[in-house]
């Protein structure tokens, strides 16, 4: 093997390297949660929708007060936004667990938001697990 030949080879392993660093680290980003519910990360329309949406499914068996307060956020804060949205659309309702749109589902999570005093933004908060995964779920301010 040539000298220039090897140099070719060495620059493309690191080009490679480099790449897949800021890949990963992009990746890790994101699932640290790269926005904070703080930001504002849902409307007030939304959570409005949500609140009818818990009203109509939720309320026979669940009280909002489960869902707000300090040992509510115990659980929550610190992970990403997902863990939450991921509990409430895989389990809820209890008699027919996975059975709302995930958009309700999203609207239930902004309701539980805007419960627990965190700001409302201009965007809605969009109910895939991408999009919850780069929110982080901090204390209220």
């Amino acid at each position: 093997m040539t000298k220039h030949r090897t140099m070719q080879i060495a620059v493309t392993i690191a080009a490679g390297l480099t790449l897949w660093t800021v890949a990963v680290g992009h990746a890790w980003s994101a699932d640290q949660g790269s926005r904070s519910v703080n930001d504002g990360v849902y409307t007030a329309a939304q959570a409005q929708r949500g609140g009818q949406v818990f009203e109509k499914n939720c309320t026979m068996c669940h009280d909002t007060a489960r869902f707000t307060g300090d040992e509510f956020l115990k659980a929550w804060v610190g992970k990403p936004l997902h863990g939450l949205f991921d509990v409430v659309s895989t389990t809820m309702p209890e008699d027919n667990p996975g059975s709302l749109k995930p958009q309700e589902y999203g609207d239930v999570v902004a309701f539980f938001l805007e419960l627990n005093k965190y700001p409302a933004g201009a965007e809605e908060l969009k109910a895939s697990p991408e999009a919850m995964r780069a929110i982080a779920m901090d204390a209220p301010k």
